[in-house]
C-alpha cells in the first residue's frame, strides 16, 4: 500500500477481531515510530506494547471505561520522558528561548509558578509521542489493520498500571487490530477550507 492510499484508508476504529497481530508487523510499527522526527532529535518517546488481557482491561477502565479498548489484540501505550522542565533553566537555554518565543514570556512565567511540576512537564511533553504514534498508525493501516488514538485517559492511573518510573508518563493509548466492523471515512473539509496562500487576505 502506498502512502496516500494508507492516509486515505486511515480511520479511527473502535471494534476489532479476536485475531493476533504477528510480531514482525508489531516490530515494523515500532521501527516506523523509531524513525519519526522529533524536536532537537530528542526522541524522548517510549512505546509500551500491551497484549495481556488484564492489563488491557485496566487501561480501558483508566480511559473512562471505554471497554472496547481491551478488545484490541495490541494496545500501544504512547509514553514520553517528562524529566525536562522550564523552571530553573538559564536564560540562554535553547528550549527556554524557543518556548518563550512560541508562547510568550508571561505564559512561561505562569507555568513556572505552578507548584505541580509533574503536570507542567506532562503538558509540555504531551505532543511528544503523537508524530511517532501516527507512524505506527499508518504502518498498521498499510498492513490491513486499524487503530484509534485515545487521549481521554487518567495518565497517572495508566502509569500505575504499567508500573512506569516517575520520569515516564503514558499520555495516550493506541489500540490496534483487525477491523471487526467497516467504518467509512468521516466527512473532510476541502483543500480550500484548510489552506491559504501567502497571507490570509490573498
Amino acid at each position: 500500500m502506498d502512502l496516500m492510499e494508507a492516509i486515505k484508508k486511515r480511520v479511527s476504529v473502535r471494534s476489532f477481531l479476536e485475531k493476533p497481530i504477528p510480531d514482525e508487523i508489531i516490530n515494523e510499527m515500532l521501527d516506523a515510530a523509531r524513525l519519526a522526527p522529533s524536536g532537537g532529535n530528542g526522541q524522548n518517546w517510549i512505546f509500551g506494547v500491551v497484549k495481556e488481557a488484564e492489563l488491557k482491561t485496566q487501561l480501558a477502565c483508566a480511559a473512562g471505561g471505554q471497554m472496547w479498548i481491551a478488545s484490541a489484540p495490541v494496545v500501544f501505550a504512547c509514553c514520553a520522558e517528562i524529566s525536562w522542565d522550564l523552571k530553573g533553566l538559564p536564560e540562554d537555554d535553547f528550549g527556554l528561548i524557543v518556548n518563550k518565543l512560541r508562547w510568550g514570556n508571561d505564559f512561561v512565567c505562569y507555568l513556572n509558578e505552578c507548584p505541580d511540576r509533574r503536570n507542567v512537564k506532562k503538558l509540555l511533553e504531551n505532543p511528544t509521542p503523537l508524530i511517532s504514534g501516527e507512524h505506527i498508525f499508518l504502518t498498521a493501516v498499510s498492513y490491513g489493520l486499524a487503530a484509534c488514538f485515545i487521549g481521554y485517559l487518567d495518565t497517572e492511573k495508566a502509569g500505575e498500571i504499567l508500573k512506569l518510573p516517575d520520569h515516564i508518563s503514558c499520555l495516550f493509548l493506541l489500540p490496534v487490530g483487525y477491523v471487526a466492523e467497516s467504518v467509512g471515512p468521516p466527512p473532510k473539509k476541502s483543500i480550500k477550507e484548510i489552506s491559504f496562500t501567502n497571507t490570509w487576505t490573498e
